[in-house]
């Protein structure tokens, strides 16, 4: 009896032991996981920005901005809505923008989703917004010494590409490369623009 006894507290101890060096290696990624879950439950934008704004701080910042844009479009739709609205919103860094912009490149159904929600939160008429957006960096593209673009500006002319049949110039645009691929749809570009409607929804629903 006392040596099952021994057995069985050995065994209880190899069992804490192994589930505290578990939590241990891992507390950081379950920390991040519940601020994820924390960011799609959030109910008013003041919660989505404070709960947002844990990820864009702490020396493990690009981590947790990473985790935090790996979750966009895998099924939360409210999450999903919560960062596109804080991403396009004053308070999000360019980091997270730059981010969140180069996830368009790894997962290539994201590209769709964003447009999708860009021409719903247009604050003009989605075609009136293209040209607005097109008018401006024709601006920018014929000026003698051409100035980067912010990572807000990137997502913007994904968007664009995406809404008028260029969406492979979309996948990892950036400030620095923007302008040869702005010039390149400048070429292959139609006279007259797609008509693009504005959706009634935010956002599709996960996988349409």
């Amino acid at each position: 009896m006392r040596l099952r006894f021994r057995i069985l507290v050995t065994a209880v101890l190899l069992v804490a032991a192994g589930c505290g060096t578990w939590l241990h290696v891992n507390w950081e990624r379950l920390v991040r996981q519940w601020a994820c879950y924390r960011v799609g439950s959030a109910e008013t934008p003041e919660q989505v920005h404070a709960d947002i704004a844990w990820f864009e701080t702490g020396p493990d910042r690009d981590s947790r901005l990473r985790e935090l844009v790996e979750k966009w479009g895998t099924g939360n739709q409210q999450f999903d809505l919560n960062l596109a609205r804080y991403v396009d919103s004053p308070k999000s860094s360019e980091q997270l923008r730059k981010v969140f912009s180069r996830e368009l490149a790894w997962r290539r159904e994201l590209l769709p989703r964003w447009a999708h929600y860009w021409s719903w939160r247009a604050k003009l008429e989605p075609d009136e917004q293209i040209a607005s957006i097109v008018g401006y960096l024709d601006d920018v593209a014929s000026a003698k010494t051409p100035k980067p673009i912010t990572w807000r500006e990137v997502l913007d002319l994904q968007a664009v590409f995406q809404l008028t049949g260029a969406e492979r110039l979309a996948p990892r645009l950036s400030p620095e490369n923007w302008l040869s691929r702005y010039r390149r749809w400048q070429q292959i570009r139609p006279p007259k623009l797609p008509h693009v409607f504005r959706p009634k929804e935010p956002l599709a629903a996960s996988g349409s």
